[in-house]
């Protein structure tokens, strides 16, 4: 945590937490328990407000200073006000984000016809809150990486004219980058910006994907086979072709939380291990995070292979599916396979 609007959000998740408890009590719940809530919501009302203007490293401190005796309470994670910084503007050629809430959703496919073995079973997953790219990462905003950065290669074979993206693909998805280049542009990006910028996890993507929010909120439509819905519709997305198009040209088929592209066009990498043979998955579901599948360097592997979403320009409707995990050598650098950040909060 580090922004007002992380601090907001975690504010709100810790609301939520003592509310669920007050619920528990009836109309019993003691004073001690409603006082903690009447203070969180106090204090959501203050950083809305602060979030409304532009605040000065002066307005900031007393912000901080009223929130203190506001966020006090038992068995609620513990917010560091300390480490809270003013935001600093986005910067012209950093991607959109749009938040992903904190929260379980279903991740996998159930049992059916043509489901392949490795996106079952389908599992429940919680996520800590995250943000994700609106869009794939674009060749003008990889530009601005090789521009500054002279030892990194541009992509080959792309279009590109030396150190120059095709001008009429600026905002087409940029494609011919590796795992390693995609890494390489997060960690820029976060030096550029001051955010900790990175690839998205298998479990990030497919949330933004495909999950419409759940446990009784407003609209709440669970798990999606497609960003936009459960039934397939020309006109959503980019497949069957023979090339890239730009990152927007396919508004319909925009996501519950925002995301655009999400399938076809380019396929997008993951941080997420395979595993070194690309026809043994090594870390199969349910996914955990902390198995070793998302080690940036695994030791114990001679060599890996990495996971893919999304589907691509090329591929028909039956491989464009939320749920669908691809593998290649992080090395591989092809046509048809780009990237989109994700942003820790």
């Amino acid at each position: 945590m580090a922004t007002l609007k992380a601090l907001l959000l975690r504010t709100h998740e810790n609301l939520l937490i003592l509310q669920e408890r007050e619920a528990k009590h009836g109309g019993n719940a003691p004073l001690d328990l409603l006082n903690q809530i009447r203070d969180h919501q106090t204090a959501i009302e203050l950083i809305e407000q602060a979030l409304s203007t532009e605040l000065t490293e002066k307005e900031l401190k007393e912000l901080k200073e009223a929130l203190r005796p506001l966020l006090v309470a038992g068995n609620v994670e513990q917010l560091d006000l300390d480490q809270v910084k003013l935001e600093r503007p986005r910067l012209p050629f950093e991607p959109e984000t749009v938040l992903i809430p904190a929260g379980p959703f279903l991740m996998g496919s159930p049992p059916g016809d043509n489901i392949p073995a490795e996106e079952m079973p389908q599992h429940e997953v919680t996520l800590p809150a995250f943000q994700i790219g609106r869009y794939p990462v674009t060749n003008a905003q990889y530009a601005e990486f090789i521009k500054r950065e002279k030892q990194q290669e541009p992509p080959k074979k792309a279009g590109w004219f030396l150190r120059e993206p095709p001008g009429d693909k600026l905002d087409h998805p940029v494609v011919r980058v590796s795992w390693e280049d995609a890494l390489a542009y997060c960690r820029w990006l976060s030096g550029q910006t001051g955010r900790s910028y990175r690839l998205p996890t298998e479990a990030e993507w497919e949330k933004a994907a495909s999950w419409a929010g759940g446990q009784g909120s407003e609209g709440a439509e669970g798990k999606r086979q497609y960003p936009w819905g459960d039934t397939w519709e020309v006109g959503r997305c980019n497949f069957g072709s023979d090339d890239t198009t730009p990152v927007t040209a396919f508004p319909e088929g925009v996501s519950f939380y925002g995301c655009c592209d999400m399938l076809g066009n380019a396929q997008e990498w993951t941080s997420t291990l395979w595993g070194s043979d690309p026809k043994e998955n090594l870390f199969p579901y349910p996914y955990r995070a902390g198995d070793g599948r998302e080690e940036t360097k695994p030791s114990h592997l001679h060599r890996v292979y990495r996971i893919y979403r999304g589907g691509s320009f090329r591929d028909e409707p039956a491989k464009l599916r939320c749920t669908v995990r691809g593998n290649s050598d992080p090395e591989s650098k092809i046509r048809w396979r780009g990237f989109r950040v994700a942003l820790e909060i």
